[in-house]
């Protein structure tokens, strides 16, 4: 195990200055050196919906981008240097190394969403999760660390969540390599793949750590739960970590599922705030609430300011029943919901969800 924690903790420093980058160095051309420039800002933008957009939408929506985003790609990149500027037999090459604002609330990303480029996919993504485990050196059915990641995902407001199980028949997850788990994620249509393993052996009788050593027939396992998160998308593990829980039972066999579930809940949470930062960061989401009567209004964002990870809730504005809000949150707006359906006892009915709008009513 000892090896595995030292494995994830390379991963990890590794993988964390790449994942996400925003920044690229492209060339373009041109017949003067301004058309060159304007070419090479075209190609930083293109170069950066290539990461958000997946191949068919691309192409299916080619004209749409052709006229309303690289038309305007000057207005979605952030900052750029000229790096060269050379003059050829045919005219001009400039290069440059440009940042493209790629952020949830960004005016690329808005302009994207207002096209139907992209949509609540990038909010919802569809997620494979592949954790077989073991008791002491014996293969186990049915993982529980598994289950608790899936459980932790959906309960997050992920609800394209799938345990691939006999599916998969890799026997060392964590050792896939990049092109590997790119083939397994074809394989069951998914944006996200989450693979490891989990281990779990007996430690003994609990009383045996207490005054007068009286046995107490009962049974403590320990358990850890390791895997790593691959996106699809970018073809990167941008996430990796391993959990320890303990549990304990009259039967070692239940105990030790006690533990593994444990395990596989906190691994499960660490990926929901592993996806929920990737693709939402900290941003403004609009909450639309319809109600004819204030005072549940007022229910509805009392609920909001109640859920983890909301900084702030202002009303913008009310008129004929319709209270419109600026929340500051840390996750979607699909959890979001469900966390003030959790949070009020006022009825509350989703109307629609959209990148950063989430539309309610409530009587």
């Amino acid at each position: 195990m000892k090896k595995f924690f030292i494995l994830f903790l390379t991963m990890m420093i590794f993988f964390s200055g790449s994942a996400l980058a925003k920044n690229v160095t492209v060339t373009g051309s041109g017949v003067t050196a301004s058309d060159a420039e304007n070419d090479a800002l075209r190609m930083a933008v293109e170069n950066t919906l290539g990461v958000l957009v997946d191949s068919n939408t691309l192409v299916e929506k080619n004209m749409v981008i052709q006229d309303n985003i690289y038309t305007q790609s000057r207005g979605f990149v952030t900052d750029y240097k000229v790096i060269s500027r050379q003059q050829t037999a045919n005219g001009w090459q400039v290069t440059i190394n440009a940042t493209v604002d790629d952020n949830p609330n960004s005016k690329l990303m808005n302009e994207l969403t207002r096209l139907g480029i992209i949509n609540n996919q990038l909010r919802n993504p569809k997620i494979a999760v592949y954790v077989p485990e073991s008791h002491i050196q014996y293969r186990v059915p049915d993982p529980a660390g598994e289950t608790a990641i899936v459980k932790a995902l959906i309960d997050a407001g992920f609800s394209q969540v799938t345990e691939v199980g006999s599916r998969m028949t890799v026997s060392k997850p964590l050792k896939m390599s990049a092109n590997e788990l790119t083939n397994a994620a074809r394989q069951f249509g998914v944006d996200i793949m989450i693979v490891g393993e989990a281990f779990s052996e007996g430690v003994g009788d609990p009383s045996q750590w207490l005054p007068g050593h009286q046995n107490s027939n009962m049974h403590a396992c320990r358990a850890r739960v390791e895997a790593k998160m691959f996106i699809v998308r970018t073809g990167q593990i941008i996430a990796a970590d391993g959990k320890f829980a303990s549990g304990l039972d009259n039967s070692q066999a239940v105990a030790s599922k006690k533990a593994l579930a444990k395990a596989g809940q906190q691994m499960g949470e660490y990926f929901v705030q592993q996806i929920t930062g990737m693709y939402t960061s900290q941003q403004g989401i609009e909450v639309v609430v319809y109600g004819a009567d204030f005072s549940k209004i007022n229910k509805v964002q009392s609920a909001i300011g109640s859920v983890r990870g909301v900084k702030s809730c202002n009303l913008s504005s009310y008129e004929g029943g319709k209270a419109i809000f600026t929340v500051m949150y840390s996750g979607s707006p699909q959890t979001l919901y469900n966390q003030i359906q959790s949070l009020t006892d006022a009825d509350i009915t989703l109307q629609s969800i959209s990148y950063n709008t989430l539309t309610v009513s409530v009587r």
